[in-house]
């Protein structure tokens, strides 16, 4: 994260003084600077453009430094080394927008999957006559990663004077977990009609507790089919490319230039695996 919030600074400042604005190439929308404030990355909207547009440029020029010296070596056209240099700047122009995305499902996933020991925590305390305000703090110090994060988070804004569901509310804007976010709408009722916290936040623990045993099967199905997708993406046809690149003058009658296959390679099979990934992240309990 801190690499991302550097390059980010170190970017702005670049294009600043050659006067560049990453935003007229990268614009960032109203969902994009909602990404950006939910990935609990310290970047600006204007830092992201300069992010994106970093990593492109470096990707294109390393990119084409080294097809540069594969042309010459191999005898092969320029304009050869500028197209496969093109598709470089595309990819990692993508793969850097991609990577607030991933960010911000990685954090989702991590408050999905602690909310629950979280609020049962937070309920034994609350039982045990323990005040609203000291069991959100307690939440606070214990181990739920992001959860515990955004309790501080929400412990801030209240010892600053704010009420406990305001802060909440405002808090939940930072994550896209819906569980989360209907957890900060159950609290504002029951502050705010006056019922017993204790109990409306043991319903609303079981009710996770059965979506939760819905959602594995679910899963279990889609995790059996794409693993042997992935299986076979990541594991056979590599093996065959690499079979087909070593013995390629025997089986095609010619040779490839190992060198100009390996930088897709290496990225776009990593790639598809990330793709495959996400939608499991997607599917899996407690991210529904």
């Amino acid at each position: 994260m801190s690499f991302v919030a550097d390059f980010s600074a170190f970017g702005s400042k670049l294009f600043s003084r050659i006067g560049i604005d990453p935003q007229r190439i990268v614009p960032t929308s109203k969902a994009t600077k909602l990404m950006i404030l939910q990935s609990g990355v310290d970047i600006t909207p204007e830092g992201y453009s300069s992010f994106v547009v970093g990593v492109g440029i470096t990707c294109f020029i390393l990119s084409l430094v080294y097809f540069a010296s594969l042309a010459t070596y191999f005898k092969f056209t320029f304009y050869l080394s500028l197209l496969l240099s093109l598709i470089m700047l595309f990819v990692s122009t993508l793969v850097a927008i991609q990577y607030f995305d991933f960010v911000v499902r990685s954090r989702a996933r991590d408050v999905e999957l602690n909310l629950l020991d979280s609020l049962r925590h937070l309920l034994s305390e609350l039982r045990s006559g323990i005040p609203l305000h000291d069991a959100i703090e307690s939440i606070s110090r214990e181990n739920y990663g992001v959860v515990s994060e955004l309790f501080r988070e929400s412990l801030v804004r209240i010892k600053e004077g704010e009420e406990v569901n305001e802060a909440f509310l405002e808090i939940s804007m930072r994550t896209p977990s819906i569980t989360f976010q209907r957890f900060v709408a159950t609290l504002s009722y029951a502050m705010g009609s006056g019922v017993n916290i204790a109990n409306v936040l043991e319903n609303f623990i079981k009710e996770i507790e059965i979506s939760r045993r819905n959602s594995i099967s679910v899963y279990t199905n889609e995790s059996v089919k794409y693993s042997i997708f992935l299986i076979f993406l990541t594991g056979i046809i590599p093996g065959v490319m690499v079979l087909l690149l070593s013995q390629g003058a025997i089986l095609a009658g010619f040779r490839i230039a190992i060198p100009l296959i390996v930088p897709f390679y290496l990225l776009l099979f990593p790639l598809a695996k990330y793709l495959i990934i996400m939608r499991l992240m997607r599917v899996s309990p407690g991210t529904r």
